[in-house]
């Protein structure tokens, strides 16, 4: 291999690396979990607004970020495929650099797929009736979810991301997103068409904890609504890092 194959090769295998950590259990990387167990971190009350309703992000005295380490993916055990999805899927799966993720190629990514190592920041602003979700890792993108009661427009441009509302359920942010492109890849290698239809839910019961579950309704490339669910919590390897700064990560295409 010559040095300029190489120079090209090399960070294709990093990012496939990458993808492979973040969708693997942290414990099947750590040998099946026969290592020691982990220690808890202190568990704190949820921070609250005054009205009493719970802050998903930073709040006096508790500014910080959500730290990602490997296993924060929800799992799946069997999705309802039409054939040709499942066809796609397979083919993603063999051939993770032919067919290697968007966002590795700092494409963005909503859903499951936006929530990657190394973290992102939740900026919960009721003044002006939004939710904003930056990450750190892909390419530093961030989601706005209106909270203001406002519905979908009619006339939406698919895009990466696609159009997000909110409404809270008690202690729960429940976001409702359409109007996708199919250049994403919203949950590791399953295909989706512009049908689809992403419901997510957030909840933090406390400081240290953050509930993440989500819907999935493509009827363009599913038989049946399905998702997945996953959490942080004191004990796992992912986690709030009290009093932490988002850092500067920048993304290059190498295509």
């Amino acid at each position: 291999m010559t040095y300029r194959a190489a120079v090209r090769v090399l960070p294709v295998l990093a990012a496939v690396v990458a993808f492979w950590l973040a969708l693997t259990p942290a414990s099947a990387q750590r040998g099946g979990g026969k290592g020691p167990p982990k220690a808890s971190r202190p568990v704190e009350p949820a921070p609250r607004w005054p009205d009493g309703r719970v802050n998903l992000g930073s709040s006096p005295g508790h500014k910080g970020y959500w730290e990602l380490r490997p296993g924060f993916a929800p799992r799946v055990a069997n999705a309802p495929f039409q054939p040709w999805a499942k066809e796609v899927y397979d083919y993603r799966q063999k051939s993770q650099i032919l067919a290697r993720p968007p966002y590795i190629d700092c494409k963005a990514a909503p859903g499951p797929e936006f929530l990657l190592a190394p973290g992102f920041e939740i900026v919960d602003a009721p003044e002006i009736k939004s939710v904003f979700i930056m990450n750190i890792g892909g390419p530093h993108s961030w989601r706005v979810i209106y909270t203001d009661g406002r519905e979908h427009p009619k006339d939406l441009r698919p895009t990466y991301l696609g159009h997000s509302i909110g409404r809270w359920e008690g202690d729960t942010l429940v976001v409702d997103t359409i109007g996708f492109n199919e250049k994403i890849w919203p949950m590791g290698s399953y295909p989706t068409t512009e049908q689809l239809h992403l419901t997510e839910r957030f909840s933090r019961p406390t400081l240290g904890s953050l509930v993440y579950e989500l819907t999935i309704d493509d009827a363009g490339a599913y038989t049946a609504p399905w998702g997945g669910k996953t959490q942080i919590t004191e004990s796992t390897p992912s986690r709030w890092v009290d009093n932490g700064e988002m850092f500067e990560y920048i993304c290059e295409d190498d295509r």
